[in-house]
């Protein structure tokens, strides 16, 4: 939650604007957004998570 809202990595943190995840910025960093984590400690849930959200899209 606390680096999604970090103004030098996301202008306008606080606003809806899902253009910003189309577009490929050269000053983007690439972990600026690890919703699972990463390494040891990354979420055990994450392909049960991701699966589930294919599930659901596939049915809309």
């Amino acid at each position: 939650y606390v680096t999604s809202r970090d103004g030098h990595l996301f202008p306008a943190p606080d606003s809806f604007r899902p253009e910003r995840w189309l577009c490929r910025d050269a000053a983007h960093h690439p972990f600026a957004s690890l919703p699972f984590g990463v390494g040891k400690r990354s979420c055990v849930g994450r392909r049960l998570a991701e699966l589930e959200i294919h599930m659901a899209l596939a049915q809309v």
